[in-house]
């Protein structure tokens, strides 16, 4: 079993960034400004705004963190980011956002231009419906692309199962292996499984953890763990995926895990799709 490992790939990426970034900064004549919306202090949102703002301070890039506590008012975060539309080159909400909150009218409220993570509605219709006009492919199903081509995975003709229907991993992910002419079928946690068994690769998103074993996966396939849970393990809170991987070692043929696959790779395609946006919205 080969294993796909996304660390080697993001660090390269990481590198072409810093340069890329470094020339940006010249011709903005000041650092790049990525803003972070984020409601409450749940402690993945945490960990995952960690990540970015290491990223971000790695390729001198300026981090403003918008914290908002839980009993938020709606209309807060809309006039907040009135101003933060106007501030910063691009912007993220941290999802998920608490249940008195309408999360698509508030990533709706990002300007499309600036909305990196690709979830603002206007920017869904243009990338689904290719009309030409500018908009970014969400992160996680770009850094799952980079991953298959970078390893050479066969697409076309394929059988692919990608599970999970989300609007930011699942369905982007389907419809990018659709182009790339992968015979593709979906599935999410309320449909079932049953019909993985007969796919050359799988892509599960679902943040379940062991949803899929061995005797769901065909043998000599490709896995991509796209899930992220956390387990408590021996008194440890430890990052897990959908997969459990007791005896794949001998049975598939190559596995991105969980940590140091699609993750690391993510992080890189968020900042690819903000380097986008600078030069789109400054018209460089």
């Amino acid at each position: 079993m080969q294993i796909l490992n996304g660390k080697i790939i993001a660090d390269q990426i990481t590198s072409e960034l810093k340069e890329e970034f470094k020339i940006l900064n010249e011709q903005l004549g000041r650092k790049p400004k990525l803003a972070i919306i984020q409601v409450g202090n749940l402690e993945a949102s945490n960990r995952y705004i960690e990540i970015k703002k290491r990223k971000a301070k790695e390729l001198n890039v300026e981090t403003a963190v918008y914290n908002f506590p839980d009993n938020v008012r709606q209309t807060k975060i809309l006039k907040a980011l009135d101003d933060i539309n106007e501030d910063a080159d691009g912007i993220i909400v941290q999802l998920p956002l608490n249940e008195n909150l309408s999360s698509q009218v508030i990533l709706d409220a990002v300007r499309h231009e600036k909305d990196i993570d690709g979830l603002s509605t206007r920017n869904a219709f243009n990338f689904y419906n290719e009309t030409g006009e500018f908009c970014f492919t969400p992160a996680t199903a770009e850094a799952i692309m980079t991953l298959l081509k970078y390893y050479k995975i066969e697409l076309e003709d394929k059988k692919i199962s990608v599970i999970g229907r989300s609007a930011l991993v699942g369905k982007p992910t389907a419809t990018l292996l659709k182009k790339e002419n992968g015979i593709v079928s979906t599935y999410s946690k309320s449909t079932g499984i049953k019909g993985v068994e007969s796919a050359d690769l799988i892509v599960s998103a679902t943040g379940v953890p062991n949803l899929i074993s061995k005797e769901n996966i065909k043998e000599n396939s490709v896995v991509i763990d796209v899930g992220a849970s956390v387990m408590n393990v021996d008194g440890k809170n430890v990052l897990v995926g959908d997969v459990n991987t007791e005896g794949l070692e001998d049975h598939i043929k190559a596995l991105s895990p969980v940590p140091g696959g699609i993750g690391p790779l993510t992080v890189c395609s968020l900042f690819k799709n903000l380097a986008k946006a600078i030069r789109h919205n400054n018209h460089l």
